[in-house]
């Protein structure tokens, strides 16, 4: 039985004072002086609950433990209700470990073993470690070889006699290239302006009356040279910004693999480390926004049963790099996962009746907001007319998409795997094995059955379920995918579970 690190607390206490920063600033700082009575029972009432929460972690540390044995992690946590939980090893699907700022000032680490079990303990979570033992976790989770664990691997000394993980092949590092271009397509630098109106609320009581702001503006609308130099300036900071945000983010960023596992390293500050075995991929996603279809970069996506990014929104480590040339992110994927065998022109289109199908299929969104503007009659440019324009705008955007939407749809069913592109301004390629898939179906319209097309739905085991949809395939392909995905029965074995029913292992 091993309690956490004791710096374990120091970080709780720092995640608090991070999490509250806001509230500390407003109750304390910008309104100290405050005799609204929301003010002043605001700051006793963030006291006590302050207080309660630094006792609860104190108490919580001396309380939670953890230990392996048996090929699992044994976790206790809970200070009035004890709970024990127990993960075996081959439960774990994916391994990430953290360094923020604050465990760099100390050295330290974090390591997260995500599981796709469901509930509250589907994770053994290591906040605070020292970076010998997360390799030694990592490297008992992940051997090389199979070690045996006995009790001589309760002590430390034991950590030294783990088998290291083999040597990696690298297969990415981002050059600079790659990093400017990230910068632009992902509109990064449009992230100060949130930040720039979020400031402005807070400094608003340092910042001039109403009537001096009202003047300087006039002034500086007054001088277009001052207007336009303030406004490069305005450019220039943002665009650095943004740049500086990317470098940060993805300048330090490596994929590699070995006969196992893949593994993504990436961050400068926040350095993040994300590793996967390659058996439980349950698909691979590519998709492209309308700025990287532009630039033709692509986004290849880890599908896995666990969810690495839970509680993290930004940690998006499940992710191969978000801006790979399309080009590479093929050869990445041939490199990493050879079981995909990927066809980039040997796919099948929509025939034209599908075209028609997506043309005549009725447009709600469309039909409410030409109600909409029928009633308010907007109008602009000196118009009465208006509303109409407009209403016939958005019918032509909708008819552009969907017959952009027809050309990108593209599928193939070979062996024991489903690939497909689709999507209009944006664009998306899914690829599975057939084992991976736990439901599929189709179905059909009314105008569906007319054309004699259909709608195929697959679902893969993710967190949250992978779901995917095709619209208007071919209805004789529709009925040939029901019977390849019934062959899945000869691909997987059937086991019984301990109170005889039929497990099918994914």
């Amino acid at each position: 039985m091993m309690r956490y690190h004791p710096l374990s607390v120091g970080f709780r206490i720092y995640q608090f004072i991070k999490s509250s920063f806001i509230v500390i600033l407003l109750l304390f700082v910008l309104r100290r002086d405050s005799d609204s009575w929301i003010f002043v029972y605001g700051r006793y009432a963030f006291l006590l609950f302050a207080v309660i929460g630094l006792l609860h972690i104190v108490i919580s540390w001396f309380v939670e433990k953890y230990e392996w044995k048996g090929r699992a992690f044994h976790i206790h946590k809970g200070i009035f209700v004890r709970r024990n939980s127990t993960i075996p090893f081959s439960k774990i699907q994916n391994v990430t470990r953290k360094t923020s700022v604050f465990h760099k000032i100390f050295g330290l680490t974090s390591l997260t073993f995500e599981t796709a079990m469901d509930g509250e303990d589907d994770a053994v979570k290591f906040e605070v470690l020292s970076k010998k033992h997360a390799h030694f976790l990592i490297n008992l989770v992940q051997p090389a070889k199979q070690p045996v664990v006995t009790e001589e691997h309760e002590n430390k000394e034991a950590e030294q006699a783990i088998v290291q993980v083999p040597s990696r092949t690298v297969h990415f590092t981002p050059e600079k290239r790659d990093l400017w271009k990230a910068s632009f397509t992902s509109l990064s630098f449009l992230a100060i302006i949130p930040i720039v109106f979020a400031s402005l609320d807070y400094l608003e009581t340092f910042l001039p009356d109403a009537d001096q702001l009202n003047g300087l503006f006039e002034v500086v609308l007054a001088s277009k040279w001052l207007f336009v130099m303030i406004l490069v300036l305005a450019v220039i900071v943002a665009i650095s910004f943004g740049v500086a945000r990317t470098f940060i983010r993805y300048g330090k960023y490596e994929i590699s693999s070995d006969d196992r596992y893949i593994y993504i390293d990436r961050g400068v500050l926040d350095e993040s480390y994300f590793a996967i075995e390659k058996k439980k991929i349950q698909g691979l996603e590519m998709k492209q926004t309308f700025m990287k279809r532009i630039f033709g970069l692509a986004e290849v996506k880890l599908i896995s049963s666990a969810n690495p990014n839970k509680g993290d929104e930004s940690l998006n480590v499940n992710s191969l790099y978000p801006f790979l040339p399309v080009k590479k992110a093929y050869e990445l994927i041939k490199e990493l996962l050879p079981i995909y065998q990927l066809n980039e022109t040997k796919l099948d289109r929509l025939p034209r009746k599908s075209l028609w199908v997506k043309l005549l299929k009725p447009s709600w969104f469309w039909i409410l907001a030409t109600i909409g503007l029928c009633y308010f009659k907007p109008n602009a440019f000196g118009l009465d007319q208006m509303w109409w324009i407009l209403s016939l705008v958005l019918l032509c955007l909708i008819i552009i998409l969907r017959i952009l939407e027809f050309l990108h749809t593209r599928y193939a069913l070979n062996d024991d795997q489903v690939q497909w592109w689709h999507g209009g301004l944006t664009s998306r390629m899914f690829i599975t094995k057939r084992r991976h898939v736990i439901e599929m179906s189709y179905s059909q319209t009314r105008l569906q059955r007319l054309f004699r097309v259909a709608s195929i739905t697959t679902m893969n085991r993710s967190t949250p379920t992978h779901i995917e949809t095709i619209q208007d395939i071919p209805l004789p392909f529709a009925v040939i995918f029901e019977s390849w995905y019934l062959e899945r029965q000869e691909e997987v074995e059937i086991v019984e579970g301990n109170g005889g029913n039929p497990i099918v292992p994914i």
